[in-house]
């Protein structure tokens, strides 16, 4: 898994994986097959909260820093997630963080909020893991 850290501010760096992305489309965007013309997509998310920590609506910044690096390190470490990319969403840019709403890989909450937060990205832009968006984990799959 390719792990992005920077600096917090709007003039850093945008990770070398996120400009990969701007050079390709979402498979739902394609536009391949035919019927082509007519663009229809469906996303399925499931969110889950970990047992050890409050709610998100309740965590301290110390609690969302721990739920973001505990999840982190089980996300980076899974031998079948190897090939996703892992951004921390808190040290993005605004222009960054705008680029993955449009392609709804993240949600304008998770954009938009404040401490530490991140998101895992498939190459092919299917599916996300949003962590510390409005649970501590949510998934979604796009089609």
């Amino acid at each position: 898994m390719t792990s992005q850290k920077s600096g917090n501010d709007d003039s850093a760096l945008p990770s070398r994986d996120l400009e990969e992305l701007t050079h390709r489309c979402g498979e739902w965007l394609r536009g391949s097959g035919p019927e082509s013309d007519i663009v229809i997509s469906s996303r399925i998310r499931l969110a889950r909260n970990l047992a050890d920590f409050p709610f998100i609506r309740r965590c301290t910044d110390h609690d969302r820093t721990s739920i973001e690096s505990f999840l982190h390190d089980k996300l980076t470490s899974a031998k079948e997630l190897s090939d996703l990319m892992y951004l921390n969403v808190e040290n993005l840019r605004s222009v960054d963080r705008q680029f993955l709403v449009e392609r709804q890989l993240i949600s304008r909450e998770l954009a938009d909020s404040d401490g530490a937060r991140s998101v895992v990205i498939d190459s092919n832009e299917k599916y996300s893991l949003m962590v510390n968006e409005e649970d501590h984990l949510r998934i979604q799959l796009m089609k």
